[in-house]
């Protein structure tokens, strides 16, 4: 049986096939890896939340990627995770004081993305260190629940080098609260429960003796130590133990106090995040992250809007369009959209931190653009911030210029890879009516639907091309949703389904059927604005293409020019390949000067990579272009 409904995305069409291959059964598509089902939070416990997730990320342990995608995964964890300096790790707490006032966030980062990374590859070398780095930094928890690195008589101190003792704990919570879910691991629970305790005595409301003000031991006006609100409400979940949440709530309302960051007032109010609090971008992130999971666990729309509003204001006035923002770590004023190396832009920190709240949202909403925006920023900021072989990060990454990759432990080396780690809970999610598709790349998932496991994989090339087939695996005759997002850059005719949605076919399933999509991938020119404004860039699909000085050796790419409007074909360049293992397209530009001989206006060969694989080899690169106003006209006549 085959049936073509057939419609048409941008240029070409796509036709849904859905073909029955009868006699074929579930259990002859093999598990690559053990099923554990969904997971409905990355931390789940027997606490049920006041809302339930329109849409529920699934067990990274379910999943297998392969692509682009899945070898940037596997490369995190080989170069990055597996090979990390334990004592880099460890040496804060064992031998207190740290060498700097939040090296003890390393810890817990890595706990958090290893735990994850090991979570999907089963990888057993990986799973010996991840032991042995969680059972060493427990060793050095002391007796009061203490696990920061700070001289004993110096903790929670303020001054000059204000505390970073909060957040230091935020993320060993994080890091144990992973570790004890996927593992088991109760000793990892209990000391998470003792960090809690701790908080909640040093900080907690009602007058406690001794009591601290978290605002106070705190830099960036409190949101460092307000962003321990996510963990708060994840240790709750964790053991169902009401006195957890009633601090969450207590630390978020806590940031309206005169000396407060005011985050829900200021963004209910729909001020910018740049004139919240201090405009620190990834700290800022952080705890609306956490405001997310006050939400889900309370139930108060209070706790939302300002997330919803602060979300809205970052997508439309502070992300580049590789999906990332921030300058020297701060927002900036509305629509600059900087874009050089000068202008220290899109910390990886904050890059990381936007993937976790656009997840959260997608998560709450079902929203399409939410997992549109996730796309955008895994294929183009997170990747051109890794190195491909996965072995170093930049701390920032120009849209123009050079990327300066470094090995060493900083907070970005640190926050990237936890990023990767996150991807595989992103591809696919369930709801409760079926599955959703969010991401496509080559890839297969076994899915808990409504009690019956079943499988569902993909063969695609994308995104160098539109083809994306799913096939669906059943072990008995079920009736289900498939939901598949529709990019927001495809251009829909003579279907009611619309860009930034998702396609639905709900029907009885049966043996193995695959449904075929076929997405046009046309090259985009995009308008800069802010400091960019009336400049080209060029987009097919949803990744960023980038012209690399290693590429294009035989003129300077400032000279290099865009026609508006100009229709733009990409053929792939024989024998040349990126830093990905890509083929490197070509189009043309047009000389904006004279160049050795060339002169203005000339037609010139240009050739492009993927922002992600851009400038691996120290090179300058190039995602925007000068626009060649009437020098078309001029090369036309010569």
């Amino acid at each position: 049986m085959v049936v073509t409904p057939t419609v048409k995305y941008g240029m070409s069409e796509l036709i849904p096939r859905r073909t029955m291959l009868l006699g074929l059964a579930a259990s002859s598509l093999p598990l690559l890896m053990s099923v554990s089902g969904q997971a409905g939070s990355l931390f789940t416990g027997q606490t049920p939340d006041r809302i339930t997730d329109k849409f529920s990320p699934v067990n990274p342990s379910s999943v297998q990627l392969q692509g682009f995608l899945g070898a940037r995964c596997l490369n995190n964890e080989r170069a990055r995770l597996l090979t990390k300096d334990e004592s880099d790790l460890l040496g804060g707490f064992q031998q207190r004081p740290g060498k700097q006032a939040w090296v003890g966030e390393h810890a817990g980062k890595w706990l958090q993305a290893a735990t994850l990374a090991w979570a999907f590859t089963k990888d057993a070398e990986l799973k010996v260190k991840l032991d042995r780095v969680a059972g060493a930094l427990l060793a050095t928890q002391q007796p009061d629940g203490y696990l920061g690195t700070y001289a004993d008589g110096a903790h929670w101190v303020m001054g000059k080098e204000q505390s970073w003792d909060v957040w230091v704990h935020k993320y060993d919570l994080l890091g144990l609260l992973t570790y004890a879910q996927f593992t088991g691991n109760q000793a990892a629970l209990e000391a998470a429960r003792k960090i809690g305790d701790l908080l909640l005595k040093t900080f907690g409301p009602g007058g406690q003796s001794g009591s601290l003000d978290l605002n106070e031991r705190s830099t960036h006006v409190g949101m460092a130590s307000g962003s321990v609100l996510e963990p708060l409400v994840l240790l709750y979940r964790a053991t169902g133990e009401a006195k957890y949440l009633e601090f969450a709530r207590f630390c978020a309302e806590h940031w309206e106090e005169a000396n407060g960051p005011k985050l829900i007032s200021a963004l209910t109010n729909r001020t910018s995040v740049k004139n919240t609090a201090n405009g620190k971008a990834y700290e800022m992130l952080s705890c609306l992250v956490g405001l997310c999971e006050l939400y889900r666990a309370t139930g108060d729309p209070k706790f939302l809007t300002p997330v919803v509003n602060a979300w809205q204001d970052v997508a439309t006035n502070q992300l580049l369009i590789t999906g990332s923002g921030s300058s020297r770590e701060h927002w900036t004023d509305g629509k600059q959209f900087l874009s050089a190396a000068k202008d220290d832009i899109a910390e990886t920190c904050v890059t990381v931190t936007w993937i976790q709240l656009t997840g959260q949202l997608l998560r709450l909403t079902g929203d399409a653009r939410y997992a549109d925006e996730l796309e955008k920023t895994y294929y183009n900021h997170l990747a051109a911030a890794q190195r491909p072989d996965g072995a170093a990060w930049s701390y920032f990454t120009a849209l123009d210029g050079k990327k300066p990759y470094k090995t060493e432990q900083n907070c970005c080396t640190s926050s990237g890879p936890r990023g990767w780690a996150l991807l595989p809970s992103f591809v696919y999610m369930t709801d409760a009516d079926g599955v959703v598709v969010n991401l496509f790349t080559p890839s297969t998932v076994a899915l808990n639907v409504k009690d019956a496991t079943i499988v569902v994989k993909q063969e695609t090339a994308y995104p160098r091309e539109g083809r994306v087939a799913i096939t669906v695996t059943v072990p008995k005759p079920m009736k289900f949703a498939l939901r598949v997002r529709v990019p927001s850059w495809s251009h829909v005719t003579g279907f009611k389904t619309q860009p930034n949605t998702y396609w639905l076919l709900r029907q009885t399933w049966s043996g193995t059927q695959t449904i075929t999509l076929d997405f046009a991938l046309p090259v985009r020119q995009l308008v800069g604005e802010g400091v960019n404004g009336g400049r080209l860039a060029l987009v097919r699909g949803p990744v960023v293409l980038t012209a690399d000085q290693q590429f294009n050796s035989d003129w300077p790419l400032a000279a290099l020019a865009l026609n508006p409007g100009q229709a733009h074909t990409l053929k792939p360049v024989a024998n040349l390949r990126d830093a990905d293992g890509a083929p490197v397209y070509e189009t043309e530009a047009v000389l904006a000067q004279e160049v050795n001989g060339h002169r203005a206006g000339e037609r010139v060969p240009l050739r492009l990579t993927p922002f992600a694989a851009a400038g691996t080899n120290g090179s300058e690169y190039q995602i925007w272009f000068a626009r060649a106003q009437n020098l078309s006209a001029a090369s036309d006549s010569q």
